[in-house]
């Protein structure tokens, strides 16, 4: 049976759509023995002059530490992005100009390397001892998969995979955690790319965007960014498990940093030597594990759910396959507008009396001499409307309450009989009085009004009436269906 842990790593593999991978040995001795790390893939940083994604992973391990190839190559960069402590060594697939993958080793005592560019290097060969970090102790190899294009590389390389997606052997015996995002909250909810955050309790409305904290240890007391981290919502409507990011794949390390991270004055993401407070936005997703800056406008919209009581899920991975889920109950509560007219295709002149209703919550209105209706205060989501008068087909329409809407509706007459002006089935003396009365009196209009047409000549007036005399009392020719 396929192990949690390989099916965790194929599927982020295939969000990812990555090319196949071959597993290495950790760059540290020994090579076969899972390492503790100081930061992640992906993970939030931040030392005082702009956030960037972390772009690999940090393998803890003292100073002078020999480091190994984890594959063989050719040395295609020895150089310093920053004085002493930031010496590093490039491996690439290939001796030639061509684009080709490659290892990034860095943060090595310039002294020590033992290599140089352009010399071919064997799987295993030593490579330089880690330099002496003088803040926090953070003795720490960079190690990350990179690409690049030239028979030597500057720094301008890509960083193209998690190294934790190629090492053999990765032993994590504890699960990332779920920490209170605002105040007691397990979760933060927040209106759409702002810093308008709902208090506890208040019910949610609008495009919200769902804010979690969580973090992992892996073999040490630095806390790092969760491997994966998904969400879900269950209720009358839901949302099924949705990917939020997995830290796999192509790294845009120094963009879109908001988009997977919140980082203001209630959620407040931190990533340095002293705090490590990681705020992921869930909603900023469209399901796959591309990270992109359009992703940062998406969100719950939940005026398409009907109001009510949802439970919110969040579930973090670490690469070892450990698995955390945590959730929290909300209500959500949208109101919109709803007017609209109906209108009688049998041109019955008596416009009022048409009543629309709101099923789900028994909200009704009733149409006036304008053939108007008028409701506020209908939930969001799907709602069915239901239009109704009688004598006249009732009409039923479904819609997604999230803006307000005009709707205008055409009621067709039932199955009727010309002359039964009083809609009692039955042609008589009764219709013939109906039809003076709303005639010369301006009584109520025949239901539906064609059904006093009884000479189907298109209106009613006395001529029908005449006629239906004629018919009672004189045997004339009937109405049309009597």
């Amino acid at each position: 049976m396929i192990s949690l842990r390989r099916l965790i790593f194929t599927l982020c593999l295939l969000f990812a759509g990555n090319a196949a991978v071959f597993a290495i040995d950790w760059p540290t001795t020994p090579q076969d023995q899972s390492k503790s790390l100081g930061n992640s893939y992906g993970e939030y940083q931040n030392y005082g002059s702009y956030s960037y994604l972390h772009p690999g992973i940090d393998i803890l391990a003292p100073a002078g530490t020999p480091v190994y190839a984890v594959k063989s190559g050719y040395v295609k960069a020895v150089l310093t992005i920053s004085a002493e402590l930031h010496w590093r060594v490039a491996i690439g697939d290939s001796a030639g100009a061509a684009e080709c993958d490659g290892w990034l080793y860095a943060h090595l005592d310039e002294p020590t390397i033992a290599v140089s560019e352009g010399e071919w290097i064997d799987e295993g060969q030593y490579l330089g001892d880690l330099v002496h970090w003088p803040t926090a102790d953070f003795h720490h190899l960079h190690f990350v998969k990179i690409r690049n294009s030239g028979i030597t590389w500057s720094s301008d390389w890509e960083f193209i995979a998690n190294p934790l997606d190629e090492l053999e052997v990765i032993d994590d015996l504890l699960p990332p955690v779920f920490l209170n995002a605002y105040g007691t909250q397990l979760f933060a909810f927040c209106q759409n790319e702002s810093e308008s955050y709902f208090t506890f309790g208040e019910p949610l409305a609008g495009d919200v965007d769902i804010i979690c904290q969580a973090d992992d240890l892996i073999n040490h007391i630095w806390q790092v960014a969760p491997y994966r981290l998904e969400y879900k919502i269950e209720g009358d409507s839901s949302i099924p498990w949705t990917n939020s990011v997995c830290f796999t794949g192509p790294l845009n390390w120094s963009d879109n940093v908001d988009v997977i991270y919140q980082d203001d004055a209630f959620c407040d993401s931190r990533g340095d030597y002293d705090d490590r407070w990681f705020y992921f936005n869930l909603t900023n997703s469209d399901g796959d594990s591309l990270v992109e800056i359009e992703d940062r406008q998406l969100s719950w919209k939940t005026a398409n759910f009907h109001n009510g009581q949802y439970s919110v899920y969040a579930r973090a991975y670490d690469r070892a396959g450990n698995v955390t889920t945590d959730s929290m109950t909300i209500d959500v509560e949208n109101y919109f507008a709803l007017n609209g007219t109906v209108n009688i295709s049998d041109g019955n002149p008596d416009l009022a009396g048409t009543v629309a209703t709101i099923l789900s919550s028994s909200q009704a209105d009733t149409t006036d001499g304008e053939a108007a209706f008028s409701m506020t205060m209908i939930g969001g989501g799907s709602q069915t409307v239901q239009i109704s008068r009688y004598g006249y087909i009732t009409v039923d329409t479904v819609l997604m309450m999230n803006q307000h809407h005009q709707l205008d509706v055409v009621l067709d007459p039932v199955l009727y009989v010309h002359g039964d002006a009083n809609y009692d089935s039955e042609v008589n003396v009764g219709d013939v009085v109906y039809i003076i009365v709303h005639v010369f009196k301006g009584g109520l209009a025949p239901v539906p009004f064609i059904a006093g047409d009884a000479n189907a000549d298109g209106r009613v007036d006395v001529g029908d009436a005449v006629y239906l005399i004629y018919y009672i009392f004189h045997s004339g020719p009937p109405p049309p269906g009597a």
